[in-house]
């Protein structure tokens, strides 16, 4: 429905911004949290900021869906290790 409307450049134009924000939010949300949270997890601040923004650069689609995996698994735990 929304290509039959707005076409498919449209549909190719939010692919994009998702495939740039959601990295984007991950990273930026990786970063910001305390290591600290990270250990206590069970996981490691630096492997996920480092992982997400490389493969992100070089390979595009693998560093999405690490952003996801990061989003929907590791950001639950941290959050909750934090308070």
């Amino acid at each position: 429905m929304f290509g039959a409307i707005f076409g498919v450049d449209a549909i190719m134009l939010l692919f994009g911004l998702a495939g740039l924000v959601i990295p984007l939010w991950a990273i930026i949300d990786a970063a910001w949290r305390p290591s600290g949270a990270f250990m206590a997890a069970g996981s490691s601040k630096s492997l996920w900021v480092s992982l997400i923004l490389i493969t992100w650069l070089l390979t595009g689609i693998i560093g999405f869906v690490l952003a996801v995996v990061y989003l929907a698994s590791i950001r639950p735990r941290v959050r909750s290790a934090i308070g």
